[in-house]
């Protein structure tokens, strides 16, 4: 790629990160002056994104070529954006061009991300990625112990007092920091070997990422870090047993935690410092099927987060200033309803198969970086429960999760599915010849 070709390729990764997750947005432009200033950049974000997808195409083609550029380009994943860019249709007036924008930057992203990917290498991806966590969790680490009254809520306003004294770091709430801290907590420890950088540095982010964890006081983010740890024994696990023994293992364990979860369930609530409606969810869950059921075929549009309709009724039903469901998988049901899970879904499990069927076929090095992908993605789908962010490109984390997903579906077919499918192919020309043969002796 030559001298200069790989650094400034590795730079448009960190700008596509950057941007998508608006990181340090918060602190220069509304805490530095002060907590309430208006924010001058985020009506433009969506165009700073844009021309960031844009110049990493125009990158890539410039040290590859168009042909080979365009056709790392996951088609899989093309009938969920048509969809998304095309409800910008059937969205309400007031939401139509907001979906619009919102769609195109995701369309951008699922053309730039996968070919930047592969130009650079899945390893380089994974190193690039493990550095991003590890300088937001030191910078919010530091931002929240040297400038409090930015990296810490103070309670001032309404919104904060709920949360005051916890960290926020570079971001605006806890619930931004938070799911970077539960991923530096635990990759930044079992993924760093295959990561360029010292030891005292992965050290000062472990321990950055750890503090972040404990004092963002994030639930969901302290269940995501016990979800990826427990990935983490898993293909452990997977490296040294027989796949089904491990399988079976999970299932077992699996079913054991729901058991005692379902018992032990008011014990597990006061000890991370919640309730039962998962601090107020559950009535705005209830709410968001109501609309769903409006269009439970193609959704409000993409984003849209029910459209203007339920935000006003968040407010006057339930008394509450959100703006959303507060569920990813609520939100993907209510902008883009079934067809949308249908189109997203599918290529999430051909993703996470083609991961398991690449790990016994690969270096130790590689097969390491599709486990972190994966365990993303997983994780990812679980914070999706209760959190929107990480089904959404632009979301303050939804760049890992999209990230995760675009890089397993740059991967090229396993040898197993490549004899998956010249199995289909000879059975559909056995099928053609006897049916030729058939007709010919009648």
């Amino acid at each position: 790629m030559g001298s200069l070709a790989r650094p400034l390729l590795i730079a448009m990764l960190v700008l596509i990160y950057a941007s998508y997750a608006a990181l340090g947005r918060d602190i220069f432009f509304n805490k530095v002056a002060t907590a309430n200033v208006d924010d001058p950049i985020g009506p433009y974000l969506h165009i700073l994104r844009a021309i960031i997808c844009s110049t990493t195409i125009v990158v890539v083609c410039m040290t590859s070529s168009v042909s080979w550029a365009f056709g790392k380009v996951p088609l899989i994943f093309a009938p969920f954006v048509a969809l998304a860019l095309a409800s910008s249709l059937w969205a309400d007036d007031a939401d139509r061009a907001h979906v619009f924008h919102f769609a195109v930057v995701m369309a951008m992203l699922w053309i730039a991300l996968p070919m930047l990917i592969h130009r650079i290498g899945l390893l380089k991806t994974v190193d690039v990625s493990l550095h991003v966590f590890a300088w937001v969790v030191i910078l919010s680490a530091l931002i929240a112990v040297l400038v409090p009254s930015i990296g810490v809520h103070s309670g001032a306003d309404a919104a904060q007092a709920a949360h005051a004294g916890r960290w926020r770091g570079i971001f605006s709430h806890k619930n931004g920091l938070g799911p970077w801290a539960a991923f530096g907590s635990v990759l930044l420890f079992s993924h760093s070997w295959i990561a360029s950088g010292s030891r005292a540095f992965w050290w000062v982010a472990r321990v950055s990422a750890l503090a972040c964890l404990v004092f963002a006081g994030s639930a969901t983010s302290v269940m995501m870090a016990f979800l990826l740890s427990a990935q983490v024994l898993f293909f452990h696990l997977l490296r040294r047993l027989p796949p089904l023994i491990v399988v079976l293992g999970t299932l077992v364990a699996v079913v054991l935690l729901v058991g005692i979860g379902y018992v032990a369930a008011d014990l597990i609530f006061a000890a991370l410092n919640r309730d039962a409606s998962f601090t107020g969810r559950t009535p705005i869950w209830s709410l968001a099927w109501e609309f769903i059921s409006e269009a439970p075929w193609f959704g409000h549009g993409y984003q849209s987060s029910g459209g203007i309709g339920f935000v006003t009724a968040i407010n006057d039903k339930l008394h509450e200033s959100i703006l959303g469901p507060e569920s990813g998988l609520l939100e993907l049901l209510l902008d883009l309803g079934i067809f949308g899970y249908i189109f997203f879904f599918i290529p999430f499990f051909i993703c996470m198969r083609n991961g398991f069927e690449w790990l016994d076929r690969v270096s130790l090095e590689e097969r390491a970086a599709i486990e972190m992908l994966m365990m993303l993605l997983m994780t990812s789908l679980f914070q999706a429960i209760t959190e929107t962010a990480p089904i959404l490109a632009t979301g303050f984390d939804g760049v890992i999760s999209f990230s995760a997903f675009f890089a397993l579906m740059t991967l090229p077919k396993s040898p197993v599915s490549v004899q998956r499918s010249e199995a289909r192919l000879a059975k559909s020309w056995i099928a053609e010849r006897d049916e030729l043969q058939r007709r010919r002796s009648v």
